[in-house]
């Protein structure tokens, strides 16, 4: 009779094991419900318009302006100092990094952008990456937001 009632029991728990395996299955660990709630893009209000002097390879600097937009639109104007004629201005999209950290500014049609396309988004910052998307070293390739 023992042996009777522990099989009833032991067929009863093998659904009920199953059933726990299918619902964890694919399931994020505690890790990655962590990182993927909170970043710059969830996290933050990136949206606005950034200012600030970064380095210029020739000249004194360039007097950058770039605005973000909710809709993943962007304006982006350089003037390098010192120069006549020395205005650039473009817009486009951009889109953010898996992580929801950086941006990478796009063309219109979604092609490359020509200028520095990468920006890690903070709090009221961005600073400039490198063309691969990582950090340049020094305060001076940040640009402060001004306004949303």
């Amino acid at each position: 009779m023992k042996k009777t009632k522990l099989v009833c029991l032991a067929l009863m728990a093998i659904p009920l094991a199953l059933g726990c395996a299918r619902a964890n299955r694919g399931a994020p660990s505690h890790e990655m419900v962590i990182e993927t709630l909170h970043n710059s893009r969830n996290s933050l209000t990136w949206w606005g318009v950034y200012e600030g002097t970064i380095p210029s390879a020739s000249g004194s600097g360039i007097d950058a302006r770039i605005t973000l937009n909710r809709d993943y639109t962007f304006e982006i104007s350089y003037e390098y100092l010192g120069r006549d004629n020395g205005l650039f201005a473009a817009s486009g999209t951009f889109r953010w990094d898996d992580a929801g950290r950086t941006v990478t500014l796009e063309g219109r049609d979604g092609s490359p952008f020509r200028y520095p396309p990468h920006y890690q988004v903070g709090e009221m910052f961005l600073r400039q990456l490198d063309i691969y998307g990582n950090p340049i070293e020094g305060e001076r390739y940040v640009l402060q937001k001004v306004s949303r």
